[in-house]
Formats: C-alpha cells, structure tokens, sequence
C-alpha cells in the first residue's frame, strides 16, 4: 500500500462515499469516512517521500509536521468527531462541520498534487 496514486484514488472513493452519505442524512458514517479520506490523503503525501504510516499517532505527527497550521487544525476536528457522529449518528450540525472542513482539506490537497479529488 504506499504509492500516491493508489493513496489518492481511494480517498477520491471514499470522498465520493462520504458526500453520498451526508447527503443522504447518514450522519452516522460521515465522521468514519471522512476520517478514512483524511488519512488517505495524509499516507498520499507521505508516500511521494517513501513513507508508511501504521498508526494514527504516526499520521497525526506528519501532518503536524508537514502542513500548515490551518489544515492541522481542520484535520483535527474531523478526527475527533469520529467518536460523535459514530455514536451520536443524528447529529446533522456536526456532520454538516466535518463535511465543511473536509472540503477544506481537499482543497488543500488537490493543491498540493496538482490533482482533482472530489
């Protein structure tokens, strides 16, 4: 699993999947697909230099280390409402939260491959 484009064209499926989802009032899987598209994107960026990650902490730290504070602090607000929106399913504000910041960080990444995601 690790070269950018495989990385980047299951974070296309996924993003596709999520929006599906919200659209469709399925708050439940938003938080968990959005997720998955955040650590796709952050493995893709990882993989032009070689790099794996195992963990989460592991993508945490990279995208700490590698992205501007703005885009860490959306990235951020995703990964925790995982938990929320996993357990607490009809929270359509919360949702509406990640999908606003997931579109963010496409954004940013479709950026910084030069590639369309979503």
């Amino acid at each position: 699993m690790g070269d950018l484009k495989r990385h980047l064209s299951i974070a296309r499926e996924k993003m596709k999947s999520v929006s599906e989802a919200y659209s469709r009032k399925r708050h439940s899987v938003v938080g968990d697909l959005a997720t998955k598209v955040v650590e796709q994107l952050v493995e893709a960026d990882a993989a032009k230099s070689g790099k794996h990650f195992g963990s989460h902490q592991e993508r945490q730290e990279y995208s700490n280390a590698n992205f501007p504070k703005e885009i860490n602090k959306a990235t951020q607000k995703i990964w925790f409402a995982y938990g929320d929106l996993g357990y607490d399913g009809t929270n359509g504000k919360r949702a509406k939260t990640v999908m606003g910041n997931l579109n963010k960080l496409v954004n940013f990444f479709e950026e910084r491959f030069d590639e369309k995601i979503a």
